[in-house]
């Protein structure tokens, strides 16, 4: 298969996965999902996106799930669920890090700095997920793995700019179905 239309796919099934998950939000109470976190993953997503546009790699993909975590972030902060923990406080200050690695350093390593901190920021939930299964939304989830994984096929070049966030967001995702495999 082509990598154009591989790209194209997997822009498509992330938008139909993050779109159950804003559903699921807009019609639930935001229970277990946290204003602040999703703010700060939308960051990290900018950021990604704009090193990857930067070296000429495919943005869609962080660009969807910035897009997608900021619409979140709204409907949070539309049902008054804002709180902020310690791993927001730590999420915060590697975005902060991000920003100034891109200043001083390069997008490059505002790109790894984004990735690290992205899967910092899913700790919570990837051990919410072991602890109980049935409370992480399943088919966002697994469409977010296939999503990410098409991204990884798709990239034109086997450098860092163009795999590592779709990699690395394979795997992340991949640690949030396992449990439900598990059951």
């Amino acid at each position: 298969m082509n990598k154009k239309y591989l790209a194209y796919l997997s822009v498509f099934i992330g938008i139909v996965s993050y779109g159950i998950l804003i559903v699921s939000t807009i019609r639930g109470n935001g229970e277990g999902l946290s204003l602040s976190t999703f703010a700060l993953w939308s960051t990290l997503g900018w950021i990604s996106a704009f090193t990857m546009i930067k070296h000429k790699a495919n943005p869609s993909i962080p660009i969807m799930y910035a897009t997608g975590s900021l619409t979140i972030t709204i409907i949070l902060l539309f049902k008054g669920k804002f709180q902020w923990s310690m791993m927001d406080t730590v999420v915060a200050i590697l975005v902060i890090a991000c920003i100034s690695l891109w200043l001083t350093h390069g997008p490059k390593w505002a790109l790894c700095m984004a990735v690290a901190a992205g899967v910092i920021a899913a700790i919570p939930f990837t051990i919410m997920t072991w602890k109980a299964p049935e409370c992480s939304p399943i088919i966002p989830n697994v469409g977010a793995v296939i999503a990410n994984f098409l991204s990884f096929l798709a990239a034109e070049k086997w450098s860092l700019e163009h795999r590592l966030y779709p990699g690395v967001n394979t795997i992340m995702v991949l640690l949030l179905v396992i449990p439900w495999l598990l059951m």
